[in-house]
């Protein structure tokens, strides 16, 4: 007998009109710590006094790192039904992982540092972990829409197979579909270089298809940046008219305030947050380093770079290869709540991507804004300046300008032995805030739900 399928559905509080419902298929979503999740964590809180109200399809699967606070934060008239995944998958695949280790017995220790983590690429594998689920969450999706009378069905992807969940469901319930791209698909930098062979041609050709398919079938797309969204309007003319870009954004509500006069360290140190991987490696930061260590004679009692958030043996041998395994300090995720407060005890912030990033912005690039402090941008897209323009000692670096790097790093050191204090945050320009955020998206949800039933 199959074993039941647990249904939670919560944080409901009976709806009053004019708030409307709307679908939101998430699979990133609370309680889940991932930067998924926080764009529609922030949306929803901020969608619902905007008249809005979002009933979310969300995975959340067992190992998945968990911020219960997120759910607290949201609104109670948001419902939040936890039922994407399948469990009869789960368990045959924890009884086929569980069989396949009898059958191997323990794996070797592995020889050397670990690569990097690899980050998105829809062209190497067309598949990812909400897949197999997909017709699943359409048939919980379609239950829940009706349920909660929904008025529209919006999809925030990727994972890239909840896509063609959402058009299934907006077809079978005549109701109109927003796509919000967290990420390019086709259109992702992975996507830049010649395909290595005929298996990642194929997918090319795949990708591509699918993705025409499925925005001509949209009624309306968003994207995150003001590039990605003129690239995608260039690639598919059909777009004109019909899409959008709404920021990544800041909620300083979210954020426990921080101190008004923070003790000062006595360090000078420069923080990064956010998961080390193949598009953010230490390369350029720590090559920056070491001739800033040598050029002042600079001990680890002068300076820290602070990485708060996952990193491999990779980055820690890179560390160590480099001589600063002294200067460095590694330290694990913290709660969204908790990361204002780091954000001010820090001299700088850093940001930094693979120069093949030219239509996304990290994430954590707002969260740095609400900080009010200053930010070092190592990118090549251009549209980072306006991000960096409310204050004038931010800098956007190419990625690979080490001199440049330390040029900018050495200016702030510099003020730091001056003034052995923190820089005076700024106000955040409520251009990035979740408030603008949400009045864009609830224009676009205006437009498509107005007059209909």
């Amino acid at each position: 007998m199959s074993p039941a399928r647990p249904r939670r559905v919560c944080y409901r509080r009976p709806r009053r009109d004019p708030v409307r419902t709307f679908l939101l298929i998430a699979p990133y979503f609370a309680p889940q710590a991932a930067v998924g999740a926080y764009r529609w964590v922030k949306l929803a809180r901020h969608l619902v006094p905007r008249g809005f109200r979002p009933a979310v399809l969300c995975a959340t699967f067992p190992e998945d790192a968990r911020d219960p606070e997120l759910v607290r934060a949201l609104p109670p008239e948001v419902v939040t039904h936890d039922a994407y995944v399948d469990r009869r998958i789960l368990a045959a695949r924890d009884g086929l992982t569980a069989l396949e280790k009898r059958l191997r017995g323990p794996k070797p220790a592995p020889r050397g540092p670990a690569r990097p983590i690899e980050g998105l690429n829809p062209f190497r594998d067309l598949g990812d972990r909400c897949l197999l689920h997909g017709p699943h969450a359409a048939h919980e999706a379609v239950e829940l829409a009706r349920r909660e009378d929904a008025r529209a069905v919006v999809v925030s992807a990727g994972p890239f197979s909840c896509l063609p969940v959402g058009v299934h469901v907006a077809r079978s319930l005549g109701l109109p579909l927003v796509l919000d791209f967290r990420d390019p698909w086709g259109l992702h930098e992975s996507g830049a270089a010649p395909p290595r062979d005929a298996a990642e041609r194929a997918r090319h050709h795949v990708v591509a298809a699918l993705e025409q398919r499925i925005l001509a079938r949209a009624d309306h797309v968003v994207l995150n940046t003001r590039r990605a969204l003129a690239a995608y309007q260039e690639r598919y003319p059909f777009l004109a008219g019909k899409s959008s870009f709404v920021r990544n954004h800041f909620d300083a509500s979210l954020y426990d305030p921080a101190p008004a006069s923070p003790e000062p360290p006595a360090r000078f140190t420069i923080l990064h947050t956010g998961t080390l991987r193949a598009e953010t490696r230490v390369d350029d930061i720590g090559r920056a380093l070491r001739l800033l260590i040598d050029r002042e004679n600079l001990t680890p009692a002068d300076l820290v770079l602070r990485q708060i958030g996952r990193a491999t043996e990779y980055e820690r041998a890179e560390v160590e290869r480099l001589g600063l395994s002294g200067f460095v300090e590694f330290a694990p995720t913290i709660p969204q709540r908790a990361l204002l407060g780091e954000l001010r005890r820090a001299h700088v912030l850093l940001s930094m991507v693979d120069p093949r990033v030219v239509l996304r912005i990290a994430a954590k690039t707002y969260d740095y804004i609400a900080s009010g402090m200053p930010i070092v941008s190592i990118t090549e897209n251009v549209e980072v300046d306006e991000l960096l323009a409310h204050r004038s000692d931010n800098r956007r670096i190419r990625p690979g300008d080490v001199d440049a790097l330390v040029a900018a790093l050495s200016a702030h050191y510099e003020q730091f032995r001056r003034a052995r204090a923190l820089p005076t945050p700024v106000p955040a320009p409520a251009e990035f805030s979740s408030e603008t955020a949400a009045d864009r998206f609830a224009a676009v949800l205006d437009g498509l739900v107005s007059g209909r039933r």
